[in-house]
């Protein structure tokens, strides 16, 4: 069995390849969808988050473009094809499209981490120094990193000529310089996908929010680890997709605030304008049967589905509430 047998076929290749740049683009488009939809102004994160999509579009169409070379010279190696006499071309041209390469899927990779970066720093605005100290130790290793990264990849070779010269790159020194580059690209890279997946954990740990809320945004926070996972295959669609899921809390904060009743000043459940007229008779009357001024500091967030809190911003007073619902029409019948 010859040791150049591929087990994986042309086609297997190109159909794996356009069915993940379908899905990372539907999660783009997504992203897009929702800041169409709820019109603000774009920020860094966003811009950063739209150039890594790009940078990983051009590495797909380029691996896309020199597929068909990969397996003419796999099919002379195998011995299934005889040589023919662009040969070298397409060994050059590999070598080319493989180098560039390598420094687009660098380039996903980190541009996802500066977005995310980006959107911490947002996070952590006003808070204390330590966080900010914590943010710029983050962004300065993952700057060094990206230097070290495409260095390495330079220096991969003992000259820059024998880089694209088809077979002048073989000397144990540059195959110990190409495995060291490997390794080291992998360890910088999972080293700063957790550092930048705890850094925001203390922040939502104090965050003033019940506590499903807190996990759902720590679960998310943690999906570096998933990026981490399929860094070691080298499959960079992931990150792009992570990258774009923190503009999904858009969706969730929309699908809460429809569940949530507003109510006006009179205690009745706010209607629509077309109906407030029309239909006054039918609201449900709100009875106040406690009020507090104060509570522990434990009971802040209850956990009764008919309770409710203000918190005024004014000298951090807190002001509670307890409200029963009944229906005037059924004396038995309670809400």
């Amino acid at each position: 069995m010859s040791s150049t047998q591929n087990y994986v076929t042309k086609q297997q290749l190109l159909s794996t390849s356009y069915a993940m740049i379908a899905l990372t683009s539907l999660f783009a488009l997504v992203r897009i969808g929702i800041q169409t939809t709820r019109p603000k102004k774009l920020v860094a994160e966003d811009y950063l988050m739209y150039l890594a999509f790009a940078f990983y579009i051009a590495m797909a169409v380029m691996y896309i473009v020199v597929t068909p070379a990969m397996f003419r010279i796999s099919g002379v190696m195998s011995g299934a094809s005889p040589p023919y006499a662009t040969l070298l071309d397409d060994s050059l041209f590999i070598i080319k499209i493989f180098f560039a390469n390598t420094m687009m899927f660098w380039l996903v990779l980190w541009t996802v981490k500066f977005s995310l970066l980006t959107l911490y720093r947002r996070l952590m605005l006003g808070l204390s120094s330590v966080y900010m100290k914590l943010w710029w130790a983050v962004f300065g290793f993952c700057v060094l990193s990206l230097i070290g990264c495409v260095v390495s990849n330079f220096t991969s070779c003992h000259s820059f000529h024998a880089w694209f010269s088809p077979g002048e790159c073989t000397t144990p020194r540059d195959v110990r310089a190409q495995i060291a580059s490997l390794y080291y690209a992998y360890a910088v890279d999972v080293v700063s996908d957790f550092m930048i997946m705890f850094l925001p954990i203390r922040l939502v740990s104090n965050l003033q929010m019940p506590r499903s809320q807190k996990i759902s945004v720590i679960i998310l926070f943690c999906t570096g680890l998933v990026c981490i996972l399929f860094a070691t295959i080298r499959v960079v669609q992931i990150a792009v997709i992570i990258g774009c899921c923190p503009a999904f809390a858009a969706l969730y904060r929309k699908a809460r605030n429809t569940q949530k009743g507003s109510y006006n000043a009179q205690g009745y459940v706010k209607q629509s304008p077309s109906r407030s007229g029309a239909q006054r008779s039918n609201d449900i009357k709100l009875k106040s049967v406690v009020s507090t001024a104060s509570r522990a500091r434990k009971d802040t967030y209850w956990d009764d589905t008919n309770s409710s809190q203000e918190e005024l911003a004014k000298n951090g007073t807190m002001v509670t509430k307890t409200f029963k619902q009944e229906d005037e029409r059924s004396n038995e019948s309670r809400i």
